[in-house]
């Protein structure tokens, strides 16, 4: 698993830096066989309705080459990065329910050998 992080002066602290890196690591443990490479962006806007806010986006890459787009935007960084990766964890659990599973043909399937 890769993490990229970018982002505006918020990206530079170290304690936004650890979080994203736990809950990268928590969904890399929780699927477990998958390699995703995770690009993570962070800026601070103003939105006229809700004032300040810290938007926070996830690109994650599957080994199949999908790509999940997430994006959440709260008041405080915290919140954002952990409602993003909430969001994405079961996203991920989706796109896993649809992957087509290995079939192994089952003895019980398989043609008689003639002798």
């Amino acid at each position: 698993m890769s993490v990229r992080i970018s982002g505006d002066f918020l990206a530079l602290d170290k304690r936004i830096k650890r979080l994203i890196n736990q809950q990268a690591q928590a969904i890399q443990s929780s699927f477990p066989g998958r390699d995703y490479e995770i690009g993570a962006r962070i800026a601070e806007e103003f939105d006229q309705l809700n004032g300040h806010r810290v938007r926070f986006e996830l690109v994650v890459t599957s080994p199949e080459r999908q790509q999940i787009i997430v994006r959440e935007a709260q008041k405080k960084a915290e919140e954002s990065i952990k409602s993003a990766f909430t969001s994405l964890k079961s996203k991920l659990r989706r796109l896993g329910a649809r992957r087509p599973q290995q079939a192994t043909p089952s003895p019980a399937t398989l043609p008689a050998a003639s002798t």
